[in-house]
């Protein structure tokens, strides 16, 4: 029996200490406060274990991976990385999450009360922390400084953007035509211009009217059009319009998993997958949303998470005409 029901988003709790808990989710109080750096915190275990991160304890060990933990709650939650567990449900839309904390941010979604108000343009929000990152907009304000380069940024995602794209030695964005990799997409785009076209000659898509930077990258693009597939699996049927969709795809056939986790030992196909696994291990979520403050580890969970705001339902069921937010929930209807 779970008689205490929260107000803002209906959560029920078998004990009044729970719901003054849960409760902090949606006011944004954090009343434990830690003494060696000035971290808050909603309980006071979750300061017991933070305290832990300066004094260097970890006593619960994965046996999966053999990371170690500070408490047996972040094992817990760290295993759910390698089972893909999610045991936490949304009562209203069904949605499931691998943290407990990730359902109380995201019932906050369906709470029918906004009661903090920005009183420079009127805007209302389900968090106080919302309301917050919000507020530096107006106020100008960016309290979070780069350690590498000095520069300031208005929220946290936005300086782990910046470091990993600017300091970082890591480099993600692949040149399509030679392969070199560089740190972001508008390097990648430099090089092209300036490498393989040598110029800033524009070669434009009679199709659409999209403007390419050399005559290799017109003829990828073109195949988009036209449907062309020139490159095909010996294994399979599969075709590909670019060689290198093809050498990725090749690795189903041959088991080859060129990217590995070194916190782990996780293999992958891609690299963009092993970086999205990695954000299991660091819990770094780069993307925010600017309506409720919820973060996310990849862009396109992002996207999905907007339309609960615009209500846009682009997924339809060709039954019965009704439509969804996602394709995952038209699945299961």
């Amino acid at each position: 029996e779970k008689p205490y029901q929260c107000a803002v988003c209906q959560a029920r709790f078998a004990q009044p200490s729970q719901l003054k808990i849960h409760t902090r989710s949606h006011t944004g109080e954090k009343p434990y406060i830690c003494e060696d750096c000035g971290a808050c915190f909603a309980d006071r275990g979750k300061l017991t274990a933070h305290k832990r991160t300066h004094t260097g304890e970890r006593l619960f060990r994965c046996d999966v991976c053999g990371k170690h933990f500070a408490t047996n709650e972040y094992l817990k939650c760290h295993k759910r990385c390698h089972l893909g567990a999610k045991p936490y449900k949304c009562q209203v839309c069904g949605k499931t999450f691998g943290l407990r904390a990730s359902l109380a941010q995201h019932s906050n979604v369906h709470a029918e009360t906004r009661p903090y108000f920005c009183e420079q343009c009127g805007k209302t929000f389900t968090q106080q922390g919302a309301l917050r990152r919000h507020q530096r907009i107006h106020t100008g304000e960016k309290p979070y400084k780069c350690e590498t380069c000095s520069q300031t940024f208005a929220n946290r995602c936005n300086l782990k953007s910046h470091q990993r794209h600017v300091h970082s030695s890591e480099r993600h964005f692949p040149c399509e035509l030679c392969g070199k990799k560089f740190k972001r997409k508008k390097d990648v785009k430099r090089h092209i211009l300036q490498v393989h076209e040598g110029g800033g000659e524009r070669h434009q898509c009679q199709q659409c009217g999209k403007g390419l930077s050399s005559k290799t990258a017109l003829r990828l693009h073109e195949r988009t059009h036209t449907g062309d597939k020139p490159y095909g699996c010996t294994e399979c049927e599969a075709k590909f319009s670019q060689p290198s969709a093809l050498k990725t795809h090749m690795r189903i056939h041959t088991g080859e998993k060129p990217f590995v986790c070194d916190e782990c030992g996780a293999r992958f196909t891609q690299n963009h997958m092993l970086i999205y696994h990695k954000r299991c291990h660091t819990g770094e979520r780069p993307y925010c949303c600017d309506q409720c403050g919820k973060q996310f580890t990849q862009l396109n969970a992002l996207q999905r998470h907007h339309r609960i705001h615009t209500g846009e339902k682009p997924f339809m069921c060709n039954a019965c005409g009704r439509t969804f937010t996602d394709k995952s929930t038209l699945r299961r209807h």
